[in-house]
């Protein structure tokens, strides 16, 4: 891990004497030694290395979309093997390395707020920066655990690899695999921290706040499949931010545009983006048949989240970040989701359907939405569920999403067709925990993911 934390370092020179592209901190171009609160806070604003790098191996991994042989065919070893979920070969510059990136920034402003008394006059901003710090390691931690662990199971969990939990930015800590269950017990421990530290309202998106930190622990809690504590999170989400983008309303989606959406849209409430990633490139991934077919008519999702690139096929391009990147940040849309999932799950059908009719009503042409009536709950958590992947597409989601659904027994398979040849990543195979880098497990000697 060395070679990572001293790459971070250099990293970290560049960072806090460079001009921040979203929330313009400036800077007179020397380095500053982060030991007061501003120096700390603009570590913390350096959105490039923290809010940018949420694993896209898991989204690569999924069954969004599809490549022709041809692009397969062109694409480099490493990418094809990715592709077909049989890479254990990479090395440095990947998911890992860069979600490290930020957990290490998100190490040193700790390490370094330890240094600083915190007194009345600069308590907000102390809480503040210690609680953003915390909010966006966990996010990081739980990016990698979904990627790289396999689903979580309170039967199992205390058992099965984890990721490397950081305790500090010192580059001599060894690194080694946490358990599963010490994985989440961090980051919702860290993230009730954060929430309890963080102010109600932010100045910008790229900064969170008590509304993004309940957010997160909801999302968190649904991918372990505590779906009470989930719908608790998203009503505290809900409670205080409930508004939706009128796909109707060219202020809001604007058809005019290669990207319809607006960067850091009012349903956004933290921006993150993903990492870059070969094989979900916008405007040449090829979305899944099925699911652009899935699309009623009358869903303006069917166009504002796709265009057509070939006579044949759609390309995805309905990214909240207003181009080519794909955002993984929180959304209102998503908290929605989530609570009319755990609604349903509860047995609430007829509170469940008013969420997602809600959320619908805002997706479809105006007149034509007929509000989704039935009253069998397990009816209704397949309409959401269904719905989920359609709204959530590219977000980041739908891996943890299969593998979080499988062990309730979806029986959800992947399928690649190359050449007339099917390869099949079968539901709770080993190989949806991914594998580590190479590199890394030659360097820290811990264990791989098997195949």
């Amino acid at each position: 891990m060395n070679r990572l934390m001293i790459f971070n370092a250099i990293i970290l020179l560049s960072l806090l004497a460079s001009c921040n592209k979203y929330l313009d901190v400036k800077s007179n171009g020397t380095f500053v030694v982060p030991n007061n609160l501003e120096s700390l806070q603009k570590i913390l604003d350096g959105s490039n290395y923290i809010n940018s790098n949420i694993c896209a191996m898991g989204e690569a991994a999924s069954d969004n979309y599809f490549l022709t042989a041809g692009t397969f065919n062109a694409m480099s070893e490493d990418w094809r093997k990715f592709y077909l979920w049989d890479n254990y070969e990479y090395t440095y510059g990947n998911d890992w390395d860069r979600a490290y990136l930020t957990v290490y920034n998100c190490n040193l402003v700790l390490d370094e707020l330890k240094k600083i008394e915190r007194k009345p006059e600069n308590g907000i901003m102390y809480d503040n920066i210690k609680g953003t710090a915390l909010f966006f390691r966990s996010v990081q931690y739980l990016s990698l655990v979904w990627t790289f662990a396999k689903a979580y199971d309170p039967n199992t969990a205390v058992n099965e690899l984890g990721i490397v939990l950081r305790g500090s930015s010192d580059f001599n800590e060894l690194s080694s695999r946490a358990s599963v269950q010490q994985c989440y017990d961090r980051i919702i421990a860290d993230l009730i921290e954060g929430e309890r530290l963080l102010p109600n309202n932010t100045s910008h998106v790229m900064r969170p706040s008590k509304i993004s930190a309940n957010g997160m622990l909801a999302r968190t809690f649904l991918s372990m499949r505590k779906y009470d504590e989930a719908l608790k999170y998203a009503d505290l989400y809900l409670l205080q931010k409930n508004g939706l983008l009128d796909f109707n309303d060219q202020s809001h989606v604007d058809w005019s545009k290669q990207y319809s959406f607006s960067q850091f849209n009012h349903e956004t409430d933290s921006y993150m983006e993903m990492s870059p990633n070969g094989l979900i490139a916008q405007n040449s991934t090829l979305v899944d048949t099925l699911l652009y077919r899935s699309y009623n008519e009358n869903d303006l999702r069917k166009k504002a989240y796709f265009k057509s690139m070939s006579d044949d096929y759609m390309s995805f391009v309905g990214s909240y970040s207003s181009g080519s990147v794909l955002f993984a940040g929180i959304a209102t849309d998503e908290m929605l989701l989530t609570r009319s999932e755990c609604l349903a799950r509860a047995g609430r059908a007829s509170d469940a359907l008013l969420d997602l009719n809600k959320l619908l009503q805002s997706r479809f042409s105006t007149g034509t939405f007929i509000p989704i009536m039935l009253e069998d709950t397990k009816a209704v958590l397949q309409v959401i569920l269904n719905e989920r992947r359609k709204e959530l597409v590219f977000r980041g989601l739908r891996w943890i999403d299969i593998k979080r659904l499988n062990k309730e027994g979806a029986d959800i398979s992947i399928k690649r067709s190359i050449a007339g040849k099917d390869y099949m990543l079968k539901a709770n195979e080993n190989r949806f925990a991914l594998p580590l880098p190479m590199d890394i497990i030659a360097e820290t000697g811990m264990p791989q993911n098997p195949k």
